[in-house]
Formats: structure tokens, C-alpha cells, sequence
């Protein structure tokens, strides 16, 4: 296929976010719920995000156990180069910006010495707020587990240890 077909293609499949189009509906697919296993359904949307890229955002929502999930996964070829885009905090309403933070992108906030590396996290459309959530939430995962696993280490090093006269 010719780079000018492709482009055709592609323009027809991914439609320019717009708040007026009213075609512009997600696609709805029943899935299974990963926390139930129970039927729960899927929203798909392909779009553009202009000057941006080429996206695809997926919702899941299970009427069961009201688990929800959402992603955004890029649909267009990675870029050469990357962008970097930097934030000032300066009060509490700025942890409300939005973000559309792919899944190859990394956060660093110097100030705290905290980094979320570059495919740690699925992509998402979120606040700051709700990725540093997203962080807190993933570094807490089986904390109770390697809290276990570290104090029976540091137990059996201590018994390891050869007595100093």
C-alpha cells in the first residue's frame, strides 16, 4: 500500500476529535471482567488528537462488580524524537490539569526524586493528580508480601552473620 493510500485509509478510520460530530460514537463489545470473569462491556473509540497523534481510547465497565479500566494505546508510528513538556505546580488546582500520557512516556517530578519510568503504566487520559494515584497505587501492590520477604531476609542475615570477638 503507497503512503498516500495509507493516509486515506487512516483518515477515514480515525476521525479529528470534535465535540460537534455527532458520528462520532465509541464501539461497544461485550468482554470478560478480569476481576469477576463475569460479562462486562468494552467502548472503543479510534480518533486524532490534532498535533498529537493517532489514538485509541478503550473503556471497560462490568455491571457485576463495578470494576472499571481505561486506556489510551497510540495507533500511529512512534515518533523519532520525543517531546518534553514541563509543569510548574504552584497550587492545588494544577494537580487538576489533564494528561494524555502514552505508555512509552515517563513523569519526573526532580523536587521529590520520583520517576515513573517509560512503560510502567498503560497510557491514559488522566489529571496529574490521578497519575501520581496511578504510581501510588502500583508501588503499594504486594507491599504486605515483600514487607514479609525483606524482614525474613534481614532475619536470616542476622543468623548468618559470624559473631565478632
Amino acid at each position: 500500500m503507497s503512503v498516500i493510500e495509507e493516509e486515506r485509509v487512516r483518515g477515514a478510520v480515525f476521525k479529528d476529535i470534535n465535540a460537534e460530530d455527532e458520528d462520532q460514537q465509541p464501539t461497544v463489545i461485550e468482554s470478560l471482567c478480569m476481576n469477576c470473569y463475569e460479562n462486562g462491556s468494552t467502548r472503543l473509540l479510534l480518533t486524532k488528537i490534532p498535533f498529537f497523534k493517532e489514538i485509541i481510547i478503550s473503556s471497560f465497565s462490568c455491571p457485576h462488580c463495578n470494576w472499571t479500566n481505561t486506556e489510551i494505546q497510540s495507533a500511529g508510528r512512534i515518533q523519532e524524537q520525543g517531546v518534553l513538556y514541563t509543569l510548574q505546580v504552584k497550587t492545588k488546582e494544577d494537580m487538576n490539569r489533564e494528561v494524555v500520557k502514552s505508555d512509552s512516556a515517563s513523569t519526573r517530578i526532580p523536587q521529590l526524586d520520583f520517576e515513573i519510568p517509560a512503560f510502567t503504566q498503560k497510557g491514559s487520559l488522566s489529571t496529574i493528580e490521578g497519575l501520581l494515584d496511578r504510581a501510588v497505587m502500583g508501588l503499594e501492590q504486594d507491599q504486605p508480601i515483600r514487607k514479609v520477604c525483606c524482614s525474613t531476609l534481614t532475619a536470616q542475615n542476622a543468623t548468618l552473620r559470624p559473631i565478632q570477638t
